[in-house]
């Protein structure tokens, strides 16, 4: 497990940049002949690439941007590894081996709604702790719930499970992943189960191996990437939305390596979302980092 959370560690900068680029708006550009191009000038100045961000975050923040949001990152690894690990294995295991009797389905369901009450959780709190402008306080809980959560959300927890579109995302995400394992069960693992460490006879199935894995590779950056951008979207909205009422002021022009959406309508669901992301922004805003998402996502099927 110490591995794990040093692996975690020296990933941590690209991870945040990652959630950072997702967050970032970025309008299209409609120039007006008649107007200066100011908005041309303010596009060229965002971040276009993970690397761009990457490099935004330590030019303007230094080590402690690229680690801002490390703790509650961590802390939810030690809870999955620790807390998680039974309903994971008991997913991936009763997948595996193909035991779908009524009692192992009624296991797999209570599993997988426990991990997407803990994924949006998740979601929230490493999202916006990320993405802040606010200081987190690092031994102060309350500090940081305070920096973290809206006032309504502090006085009623349960609010960020009704969070526009965020529950929604984090199921599809879950369901995606448990539903892959179970399709790598009947598509793969019966394929090979009867030449395990037999290689002269594994052979042949060579090349289904290659294939399954550029498979789950393009069909995990597909369908994952743009359900992790919106969830990113979406768990930093009812924060961002509600400092911005709070100042009275734009966040969207504040100092910093990300611009916040705030002046726009709300995102008010999982397709308006989507919906808008393309109509504002365009499609590539929906796949930043697929190849990330693609890489780690072959781990899950």
């Amino acid at each position: 497990m110490i591995y794990k959370l040093i692996f975690a560690t020296l990933l941590f900068p690209l991870k945040g940049a990652l959630i950072r680029w997702r967050a970032n708006f970025t309008p299209k550009v409609q120039p007006v002949s008649e107007l200066p191009l100011v908005d041309d000038v303010q596009q060229a100045s965002q971040p276009r690439s993970l690397l761009g961000m990457l490099q935004r975050v330590n030019a303007e923040e230094g080590i402690d941007g690229l680690y801002k949001g490390i703790l509650p990152t961590l802390g939810f690894m030690l809870f999955w590894e620790q807390v998680m690990s039974l309903p994971s294995i008991a997913i991936i295991g009763y997948l595996h081996f193909g035991m779908y009797d009524q009692s192992s389905v009624l296991i797999i369901a209570i599993a997988s709604l426990i991990k997407i009450i803990a994924t949006v959780i998740e979601t929230v709190f490493v999202n916006r702790a990320v993405t802040t402008r606010e200081d987190i306080a690092s031994f102060s809980l309350r500090r940081a719930l305070d920096a973290l959560l809206s006032p309504t959300e502090r006085r009623h927890p349960y609010r960020i499970f009704i969070i526009p579109g965020l529950l929604a995302a984090c199921t599809s995400w879950v369901v995606y992943i448990v539903g892959t394992i179970g399709a790598r069960h009947f598509l793969f693992v019966k394929q090979f189960s009867n030449i395990s460490g037999d290689w002269e006879n594994a052979g042949p199935h060579i090349p289904l191996l290659v294939g399954a894995v550029i498979f789950s590779f393009a069909l995990n950056a597909l369908v994952l990437t743009p359900l992790e951008v919106m969830m990113v979207r979406l768990s930093i909205q009812a924060k961002v939305t509600q400092v911005t009422l709070l100042l009275d002021t734009p966040l969207v022009e504040a100092v910093g390596p990300v611009r916040l959406r705030t002046d726009k309508d709300e995102y008010t669901g999982l397709i308006s979302c989507a919906r808008l992301i393309i109509q504002e922004e365009g499609w590539g805003a929906l796949y930043r980092g697929w190849w990330w998402t693609g890489f780690r996502g072959i781990l899950f099927i």
